[in-house]
């Protein structure tokens, strides 16, 4: 499966020395972020894993199906994704898709 080249494997260990660092960036969705995130749980999903919210009120015949059940995904906070953030130190940060909000 190919991905963005920003999307990537991140290790247990790397995430939990971040984990006890305060962190200095906002807790919302960039728009790069969500357009990201947005592709490739819908390659997933496209490609036979399970949605994580319900289905009800969504036509599956409908072109941007796959777009409206990320969507409600991501509104739900039901996202199964983190996000690394580059700091300018040379820094990471990591949010879990669940703790960031849309803002628009």
């Amino acid at each position: 499966m190919d991905l963005h080249p920003e999307v990537r494997p991140v290790f247990r260990g790397e995430v939990n020395e971040s984990f006890g660092k305060p962190r200095t960036t906002f807790p919302h969705f960039t728009r790069y972020e969500y357009v990201v995130l947005l592709a490739a749980r819908s390659q997933q999903i496209a490609e036979g894993s399970a949605p994580l919210v319900s289905l009800e009120g969504l036509n599956p015949s409908d072109p941007r199906f796959l777009d409206k059940v990320v969507q409600r995904e991501i509104e739900q906070q039901k996202l199964p994704y983190l996000v690394r953030r580059r700091l300018p130190n040379g820094e990471c940060e990591y949010w879990s898709a669940q703790e960031l909000k849309l803002i628009w």
